[in-house]
Parts: structure tokens; C-alpha cells; sequence
């Protein structure tokens, strides 16, 4: 009886978050990126990977 009551509970949570999804896509879209914006968004994230540090003023003087 519990696994069937944990089953239910289980799908329940399931729908739930499809429908926040839709409703949190529906008030917030989602912005497309140019594709300046994608090979910037790129170049950050091979950056952050590699581990290296930088310099406050490095970063927001470019």
C-alpha cells in the first residue's frame, strides 16, 4: 500500500514541476543570444573550466 502511495506522490511531483516550468517560461522568456553573445558566453566558460584566475580590474576593463 505505501509503494503505491509513494508511486502516486511520485507523479504528482512530476506534473507539478512540468506546470511550473510553464508557467516560470511564460513570465520570464528567454532571451536569445547573438552569436557575439554566444562565442563571448563560450570563451567564459572555457575560462572558468581552466581554473585560472584573474585580476578584478582585468575583468571589467574590457
Amino acid at each position: 500500500m505505501a509503494s503505491a502511495t509513494m508511486e502516486r506522490v511520485y507523479k504528482e511531483l512530476k506534473s507539478l514541476r512540468k506546470d511550473i516550468d510553464a508557467v516560470k517560461h511564460a513570465l520570464i522568456p528567454e532571451e536569445k543570444l547573438s552569436a557575439k553573445e554566444v562565442k563571448e558566453m563560450g570563451k567564459i566558460r572555457k575560462e572558468m573550466e581552466s581554473g585560472k584566475e584573474k585580476d578584478f580590474g582585468e575583468i571589467f576593463d574590457n
